[in-house]
C-alpha cells in the first residue's frame, strides 16, 4: 500500500465506499444508521481535499448513499 498521504485518503475513500454499499444492504437499525451518518460525514470531508475528484470523490455523497 502507498504510504504517502494521498495513498492513504484515496485507501480510506475506497473503505468508507465498501461499508457504505454494505450498509445500504443491511437493515436500519440505530447502530447502522450511526455508522452511515459517520461514515457520510468522513467522505464529505475529503471532499475538500484538493486531489479528492481525481481520486474518484466527484460525486455528491449524500446523493450516492442517502440516509434513511
Amino acid at each position: 500500500m502507498d504510504r504517502s498521504a494521498e495513498g492513504i485518503l484515496k485507501y480510506l475513500i475506497e473503505l468508507l465506499e465498501i461499508y457504505l454499499e454494505e450498509l445500504s444492504t443491511a437493515g436500519g437499525d440505530k447502530f447502522r444508521l450511526g455508522e452511515k451518518y459517520a461514515y457520510t460525514e468522513c467522505l464529505e470531508i475529503i471532499r475538500e481535499w484538493e486531489n479528492a475528484e481525481k481520486s474518484g470523490l466527484c460525486y455528491d455523497v449524500e446523493k450516492r448513499f442517502p440516509i434513511e
